[in-house]
């Protein structure tokens, strides 16, 4: 049993974890308009392309850090009578609520630039609500939501042993088995069903049971998860097509291979970041320049959940009212609205987190 899982300390340099992440989720959102925007096979098309897809790792990574701190902070709790309706009431408050206003407000605002009247289509909104389609970020509260229902059953598993020591063998043959029954029924929405993501969970909640030890092992073998990182990103930003053209006459065998090479680069993605994060946070660092960086990243960690809740009204603005002013220097207005949209969203998450009442938009 590790120590310092039964007396949980906070682990401050995770900040600095949700900080790249919420960068990587905001250059995403920021890029997409530019990688239809331009010809297939032009310069700016492949920059643009090779960006977006680089930074698909950002979702799987904050689910890999939530599931890894529930982990860590709940384990030692998990023995403790009555820990789940508080482990509920927390999440109720301060995921639940921010999701429910938000997606009211992004339900309103769409409706109203459309030029239609919100009161005539809240039947609508009550769909929207229920799979997460209020604007295209918010399925990622649904993905969370079904970890936060499932995770006391899962806490609970921890007291087998062997599921605890192989828990993430346990985690990929969950998702492998999840994806070939999808083979056989097509689920809709896959990307929002939390079993697409069970291995980023499965190796967070490994090394959050394990912290001490499971950075250990990464360091040890850091150079082959950048190896992993490599070879996953490129098969999976440049070699799908090339892949699907070679195996053609084998679907499974080609499927199976996309799968393996993705949630490689995303696992190895989650992984080197967090090691890049520990060591900025525990190293000695006397230079000035390396201070502010800590100081940047540690802000913008803190309000990390409310910038992902308010860049996309930034950036939807931001398309309506400025497309028109730079469709001749396309790139110039993609760049602007990324940092528009994450400077503004940063701003104001700072400012609502001083209210009293701020936990209803960017909850805690």
């Amino acid at each position: 049993m590790n120590q310092s899982v039964n007396r949980p300390k906070h682990i401050g340099y995770l900040d600095f974890y949700r900080a790249i992440a919420i960068i990587a989720v905001v250059a995403i959102h920021a890029t997409s308009t530019a990688v239809t925007h331009y010809a297939k096979n032009t310069f700016q098309q492949e920059f643009y392309y090779f960006w977006n897809q680089l930074f698909q790792f950002a979702v799987p990574a904050f689910l890999f850090l939530s599931s890894l701190v529930l982990f860590y902070n709940y384990y030692s709790k998990a023995r403790e009578p009555g820990w789940i309706p508080g482990f509920y009431k927390k999440r109720l408050l301060y995921i639940f609520v921010p999701y429910l206003v938000w997606s009211f407000i992004y339900f309103v605002v769409k409706q109203v630039i459309a030029g239609k009247q919100p009161v005539d289509h809240l039947e609508r909104f009550g769909e929207q609500l229920m799979t997460g389609t209020a604007h295209t970020h918010l399925y990622f509260f649904l993905i969370i939501l079904q970890f936060y229902v499932v995770f006391p059953i899962l806490l609970s598993f921890t007291k087998y042993a062997v599921f605890t020591k192989y828990m993430p063998l346990f985690f990929i043959a969950a998702q492998a088995v999840f994806y070939m029954v999808h083979l056989q029924v097509h689920f809709e929405r896959l990307g929002s069903m939390l079993p697409s993501y069970f291995i980023v969970i499965g190796c967070g909640a490994w090394v959050g049971l394990n912290f001490e030890k499971a950075l250990r092992t990464l360091h040890s073998f850091r150079f082959v998860v950048l190896a992993a990182l490599i070879a996953g990103g490129i098969i999976s930003i440049y070699g799908s097509s090339y892949v699907k053209m070679i195996l053609e006459d084998m679907p499974f065998v080609t499927y199976a291979l996309l799968f393996v090479f993705r949630n490689l680069f995303t696992l190895s993605a989650c992984l080197l970041l967090m090691l890049i994060c520990e060591q900025l946070g525990t190293r000695k660092i006397k230079h000035s320049n390396s201070l502010k960086v800590r100081a940047v990243l540690n802000s913008l960690g803190t309000v990390a959940f409310g910038v992902f809740l308010i860049h996309p009204m930034v950036l939807l603005f931001w398309r309506r009212e400025f497309t028109t002013m730079f469709v001749s220097h396309f790139s110039i207005g993609i760049i602007l609205s990324y940092l528009a949209a994450l400077g503004l969203s940063w701003l104001l998450a700072l400012g609502i987190r001083k209210v009293n009442w701020g936990w209803i938009l960017i909850g805690r």
